[in-house]
């Protein structure tokens, strides 16, 4: 296997990898600059957009064009010609000590995001909420009692729903109901690790980004740990397969304030080559 970043541009804190199928763009935010990114393989290129907020937690592409932010209390669409953000939804106005953080599109087109406590260190009263906004602008509670939502993601079915964030060492899924994006009964898939972002594979195996680890683990369904990629020296966010083959795999990371030159890649987004799996299209949202 290679690992090699994909751009310049480091991150404080990196976050919620989006792979396009249909324009083949990678995508990424800033959680803390704030900042969106977009990187096109093909031609080297990558750009940044400054957004006009304190913090942004993920991202889904639009099927009509440009991006929907989960940033702040709220939804907001982000126009990328003319860099603005209208606010589509905000069902956590007011609470300032809380913003949205991850989320991921489900089969059917609706951007799920959950919420964090601001200062989740020192604040240990789970108030984040996980929300579902629909195509049509609505948005529902879905789940609340969140330190930091964390790594949202689908089987391929669409039928299960894997989360964190409840208990922060801990994955949870869910069964999930794509005919009307609704949670059943969920379960503990695995604990005694340090889940942050996730994505599922074309087999249906999950896999997780670990804080403070430095590396992926790959998850079986019934929740065993089945390998796992070491990522030497980063301090790994979030994962996403990408490519013209989906056998890419995409790794944000964070950018440790005493980071040094032994870590010249720290806060970049790294594009792992050569580990033999492969990924699923993301859809888009479908409003």
């Amino acid at each position: 296997m290679e690992i090699v970043p994909v751009s310049h541009h480091r991150c404080k804190l990196g976050e919620g990898p989006v792979w396009d199928v249909a324009d083949q763009m990678l995508y990424w935010v800033d959680s803390l600059a704030p900042a969106l990114f977009r990187h096109d393989p093909a031609s080297g290129a990558t750009d940044r957009w400054a957004l006009p907020a304190r913090t942004v937690g993920s991202l889904a592409v639009r099927a009509k064009g440009g991006v929907v932010l989960a940033m702040e209390q709220g939804f907001y669409d982000f126009d990328l010609e003319t860099w603005t953000a209208t606010p589509l939804s905000e069902p956590m106005a007011g609470q300032d000590d809380v913003r949205l953080n991850d989320g991921k599109v489900d089969r059917a087109g609706r951007f799920l995001a959950g919420g964090m406590n601001r200062d989740y260190v020192n604040d240990a009263d789970p108030k984040g909420v996980l929300y579902r906004l629909d195509a049509d602008g609505g948005v529902t509670a879905l789940l609340d009692g969140f330190i930091c939502f964390n790594g949202p993601c689908f089987s391929p079915d669409g039928g299960t729903l894997y989360l964190t964030g409840r208990d922060t060492s801990a994955i949870e899924a869910f069964d999930y109901a794509q005919t009307t994006g609704t949670l059943g009964d969920g379960r503990v898939l695995i604990g005694d690790i340090n889940p942050d972002g996730a994505t599922v594979d074309a087999d249906g195996y999950l896999w997780s980004a670990q804080w403070d680890d430095a590396c992926l683990l790959r998850i079986a369904p019934g929740g065993a740990i089945d390998g796992r990629i070491e990522v030497p020296g980063q301090t790994v966010t979030s994962v996403m397969f990408g490519g013209p083959d989906l056998d890419i795999i995409y790794v944000t990371t964070a950018l440790p304030e005493d980071a040094d030159t032994a870590q010249p890649d720290a806060g970049r987004t790294l594009a792992i080559h050569g580990s033999g799996y492969r990924g699923l299209a993301e859809p888009r949202f479908g409003g």
